[in-house]
């Protein structure tokens, strides 16, 4: 009886939990369907961020202000496809469609993509607090703490209180897979990828990127802390610490670790970003856990 009444608590908890979350996609869509900015943007948390990217509430009321502009209506759906909690969040999948009519009378798509959302409570209500577009096909990669992917060949697990969020960056780009990994501060994250490749090109590569790093870094901020050849797990490759800043996005100095290795046609790589640079401590071991979890599928 008593697992009955336990199931039967558990089944209206997520009832609940999901008319909650519907309520506040519809209302985002009523908001931008009536072009009220100041009511999308109360939808979302004081700090909120694009997990990686860092652009936060002041980014999205500049971007959404530059689409009410340029259309002279609007319309939106987001399609919530699960919600369930995940730690201090509550994870929401959802799809998103925004569309807007041009002053040819013609609508089209702004934004059409799928969304993992992290909510939480802020002022009595729930509120957007983090965001990712995702590739919901590889949602099914993630199973508890641990990513195994068949097509990079690799499996690696997270540390607990970590979330697994399989990331869309690039969708048009094939052989890649790319992942996030976001600490438990919320902010600090690690992002995985692989990229087929018919020779060796991890300290090529590896370099390549940390010279865009250093080309959009503040010059008073950049510094470089390591560069050396790695081999990990039986994999060459090479490995550059550094700090940096992105100007362009937020005003934090990044401390990024980037392991680059080269496999039999593949290039595996992983950037950890302690955001801002005094959390590294913090997270450099969770970092470290997820590279020594790696394990490689035939």
């Amino acid at each position: 009886m008593t697992t009955v009444f336990a199931v039967v608590l558990r089944a209206q908890g997520n009832a609940q939990l999901r008319d909650t979350a519907s309520a506040l996609y519809e209302s985002a869509d009523n908001a931008l369907a009536a072009k009220d900015l100041h009511g999308y943007i109360s939808l979302f948390t004081s700090d909120y961020e694009q997990i990686l990217i860092g652009k936060n509430r002041d980014g999205i009321r500049e971007l959404i202000k530059d689409i009410f502009d340029g259309y002279n209506t609007m319309r939106a759906s987001h399609t919530l496809l699960s919600v369930t909690r995940a730690g201090k969040w509550i994870k929401a999948i959802v799809d998103v469609k925004i569309e807007g009519r041009t002053r040819r009378n013609e609508w089209e798509i702004v934004t059409q993509e799928t969304r993992i959302d992290l909510l939480t409570r802020e002022g009595g209500a729930l509120r957007f607090a983090r965001s990712t577009p995702t590739d919901k096909f590889r949602l099914a990669n993630v199973s508890g703490q641990t990513y195994t992917d068949n097509q990079a060949g690799l499996s690696f697990s997270v540390p607990a209180g970590w979330l697994i969020l399989p990331y869309q960056i690039q969708p048009n780009m094939q052989g890649q897979g790319n992942v996030l990994v976001l600490a438990p501060d919320g902010v600090s994250a690690a992002l995985f990828l692989y990229v087929k490749s018919s020779s060796p090109i991890a300290k090529r590569a590896v370099e390549s990127d940390e010279s865009f790093a250093k080309l959009i870094s503040s010059p008073d901020v950049y510094k470089l802390i390591k560069s050396e050849t790695v081999r990990i797990h039986g994999l060459e490759g090479y490995e550059i610490e550094s700090e940096f800043s992105m100007p362009l996005q937020d005003a934090r100095t990044r401390r990024r670790r980037r392991v680059y290795l080269d496999a039999d046609g593949l290039m595996y790589a992983f950037c950890f970003d302690a955001i801002p640079s005094t959390r590294w401590d913090a997270v450099k071991d969770g970092f470290q856990s997820i590279l020594d979890s790696m394990s490689f599928i035939k």
